[in-house]
């Protein structure tokens, strides 16, 4: 499954937007507050009617961010004309509808669009879905049927996932999620795709299949010890779940050398890691960064290898689908947010990714007909706020991060702080030869006591100077 563009009218800051996405790989840049999650939360009221066929991906919270609710509603300010004119109550506000989110891709049965609507803000009103939209719905529930029919060839099922900002270590809402199981739910294709769009964490839910899985294996290698085994073999049917979630998480973690995740009884019947010179360490233990990125590749792995079983050790390099992370760079080292992005292809190559990012290390890892800016301007003749993603020509992948803030971000790599400022001035003094001067003098002393003589800012003014010596002694030659 694929999406290709969203379509957005009066949705949340957007009165109007056409986004379309990379097949592979779609960034999304922007400053603070100017869209991008609300983009994820479109393509998650976009995807809800084909995951919710699915009985078991249905809960009994009915979470309304499923839906266009009345606070995605785009507001405004009423006509300033009328409250001129003495009409109306002071800021009055007032909502734009419809609100609709559409989608174009392809979910199996060619490509197609579907849309969601609102347009009331009454309080039973609810999300209206178009003719293709239930036609959407149709497909899914007979892929339902499908899974339930044993005598049939497996079908490759779509994984989903959305990671928010609020993905931490061990947050989800295991109360909500888990209301109302039958213990069997949990051993089910379809159970993956419980919670898939709710971007919270979903570690815990992981953690307990993880662990029962690796339980398994390890007492059927008891079993075989205890019938007198000299050399134990593991049913692949056992060991498959196991190396798949391992070897994601080995593939996406290898930047910062912790592997091998595993169940240990020894360590309080937890999820331990191993390094190569750290040795074996519970996750919970580990930093904010690693645990999180932990949890979300092996929740990935988890979803695919439980729906696509059949796919065996290939079950996460092969499944299909969409994955939306919110802030892809949170809580990294730029040195590994420099890798991050190529990691998430190379552990799930067929599937779709949609995230966001400020960092300028992320981009410099992605080729630009991936990245989309999203910008807002006013109409000045309509006074309509008018939002585009653009594509810029300029190619991003291998350029230094700092080049990209320029031309991407928009953002000076030089802060502005009084000591920058220190900086440009004694260089402008050194290249109108009055760095001698005492005004010179005095602002070189000046960033030493800051810097000291061996750091670069000096270096290179040094090198300045002699460069502007050279200059002056060959025009006098």
């Amino acid at each position: 499954m694929k999406i290709d563009k969203i379509t957005l009218e009066n949705f949340r800051c957007y009165t109007s937007l056409e986004i379309s996405f990379h097949p592979e790989m779609t960034v999304l840049v922007a400053n603070n507050g100017q869209g991008k999650t609300s983009i994820l939360d479109a393509v998650r009221v976009a995807l809800w009617p084909f995951v919710s066929q699915f009985d078991l991906a249905n809960t009994p919270f009915k979470d309304p961010a499923n839906t266009i609710t009345i606070d995605d509603v785009r507001i405004i300010k009423a006509d300033n004309a009328k409250r001129a004119a003495g009409f109306g109550v002071l800021d009055e506000m007032v909502r734009k509808f419809p609100a609709s989110v559409t989608a174009t891709g392809d979910y199996g049965s060619g490509p197609t669009q579907w849309q969601r609507y609102r347009d009331s803000e009454a309080a039973k009103s609810q999300t209206k879905d178009d003719k293709n939209c239930r036609d959407l719905k149709a497909f899914a529930k007979d892929l339902q049927k499908q899974v339930r029919d044993l005598t049939l060839t497996p079908v490759t099922l779509p994984v989903f996932g959305y990671y928010g900002t609020g993905r931490l270590w061990k947050e989800k809402r295991l109360t909500e999620s888990k209301r109302g199981n039958n213990a069997n739910d949990e051993n089910i294709r379809t159970f993956a795709l419980r919670d898939c769009l709710d971007p919270a964490s979903s570690y815990r839910q992981f953690e307990d299949w993880f662990t029962d899985a690796y339980k398994k294996v390890l007492e059927h290698q008891i079993a075989q010890l205890q019938q007198g085994a000299t050399f134990i073999d593991v049913d692949p049917k056992l060991k498959t779940p196991v190396k798949v979630v391992q070897d994601a998480v080995n593939e996406v973690l290898k930047p910062v050398g912790w592997k091998n995740l595993q169940f240990s009884q020894r360590d309080d019947e937890s999820l331990v890691l191993r390094h190569d010179d750290y040795g074996v360490m519970k996750a919970d233990r580990l930093s904010d960064g690693i645990k999180n990125m932990l949890a979300m590749i092996a929740d990935i792995a988890y979803r695919a290898v439980l729906l696509n079983g059949h796919l065996g050790e290939e079950a996460a390099r092969k499944s299909p689908g969409i994955v939306m992370i919110d802030e892809v760079d949170m809580h990294l080292h730029p040195q590994w947010q420099q890798t991050v992005i190529g990691s998430l292809r190379t552990a799930f190559p067929k599937i779709q990714f949609i995230v966001t990012t400020h960092s300028p290390q992320v981009l410099s890892t992605v080729s630009a007909e991936s990245i989309r800016v999203l910008k807002h301007e006013t109409d000045s003749n309509s006074g309509e706020l008018v939002s585009a993603a653009e594509q810029k020509g300029m190619q991003t992948i291998g350029i230094p991060s700092s080049d990209i803030l320029i031309d991407y971000q928009e953002v000076n790599p030089i802060p502005p702080v009084q000591e920058a400022q220190w900086v440009a001035e004694y260089t402008a003094l050194i290249e109108q030869g009055q760095h001698e001067t005492n005004t010179g003098k005095t602002l070189r002393q000046k960033l030493i006591e800051i810097y000291g003589d061996s750091h670069r800012v000096l270096l290179d003014a040094d090198k300045l100077i002699r460069f502007q010596s050279f200059k002056q002694k060959s025009k006098k030659d």
